[in-house]
């Protein structure tokens, strides 16, 4: 089948597709949609290489990094494959946007001192900075009661005890697709806005239009910014060098692995499918016959 809408779950394309100059409006309504109490007017794109925290330090490049209009930051970060310490990773890009805000601050305390001006004691008061992870797989909770709409999960710094809200300088959003319970032919059963953003992502490249019961503005605009059709040539061109190393990546880890064994090969094959690649390119990759494809 043709793929007409790209495969949002890898990161890079997500990249591509979502996080591009002119998309804040969109990104503005995702973000809403994950973190109900916001209400952003304007939102800034920011460079998303950090620095380290020393010259020898390795930098870090979020997937999206921008600012709201009341000085809040929002890290996004779309991941694919589970990974050990997520949630700890996801803390340490945290420290980015709070350490900026600090640096910020005693810059402008020193040029204050350098025109010879009072200067006051320092101000470690901090904007609110969200970490915002969609992941294509399923976190680890304690309660499936911690899950909002069954999908959701939030954290900020606050008391075991009473509940208390010690700061409202870090909070974690977690879209975990892994718990999504509708399947691929099962789109007419997702009925809320979450419900629709989850099950885009995770099979909107397997389908040839938008599910017809999926009418929110902010989903037919995902559809709309994701449809080849609706990309230039030069967009076009990336997606498609970004899947061909996605694909790279995959072959080699089955060949690495388990090199000769069906089962495992199996498994490749089924993932390389979902991606929407065709049978033939899977059978260069995996090494299994036609027939053998089309009856996973």
């Amino acid at each position: 089948m043709e793929q007409i809408f790209a495969n949002l779950t890898y990161d890079e394309a997500f990249k591509l597709v979502v996080f591009a100059p002119g998309n804040e409006p969109l990104i503005i309504q995702m973000l809403e949609l994950l973190i109900p109490e916001k209400k952003i007017k304007t939102l800034v794109l920011r460079d998303r290489e950090q620095h380290g925290f020393a010259i020898s330090d390795k930098n870090v490049t979020f997937d999206c990094y921008c600012t709201g209009d009341d000085g809040e930051s929002f890290i996004v970060e779309m991941q694919n494959a589970p990974q050990r310490s997520f949630a700890d990773r996801m803390l340490c890009y945290a420290t980015f946007p709070l350490r900026e805000q600090l640096e910020q601050k005693i810059r402008t305390r020193r040029e204050a001192a350098t025109r010879g001006e009072a200067v006051d004691t320092m101000d470690y008061r901090l904007m609110p900075v969200y970490v915002v992870s969609l992941v294509n797989f399923s976190l680890p909770h304690e309660s499936d009661e911690t899950l909002e709409g069954g999908l959701l999960s939030r954290y900020e710094l606050r008391n075991p005890h009473s509940g208390e809200l010690m700061t409202r300088a870090l909070n974690f959003v977690y879209l975990e697709l892994g718990r999504l319970k509708w399947g691929q032919n099962e789109a007419k059963k997702c009925t809320t806005r979450l419900e629709q953003f989850a099950w885009s992502l995770k099979y909107m490249h397997t389908v040839k239009e938008r599910p017809g019961n999926f009418e929110d503005e902010f989903i037919r605009k995902l559809y709309e910014r994701s449809a080849f059709a609706n990309m230039d040539v030069a967009t076009q061109h990336k997606y498609e060098s970004i899947m061909r190393t996605e694909i790279d990546i995959i072959a080699q880890k089955a060949w690495v692995r388990e090199e000769g064994r069906t089962e495992e090969r199996a498994v490749i094959a089924r993932s390389l499918r979902d991606m929407g690649i065709s049978p033939e390119q899977i059978a260069k990759a995996t090494g299994l016959s036609i027939e053998a494809i089309a009856s996973l």
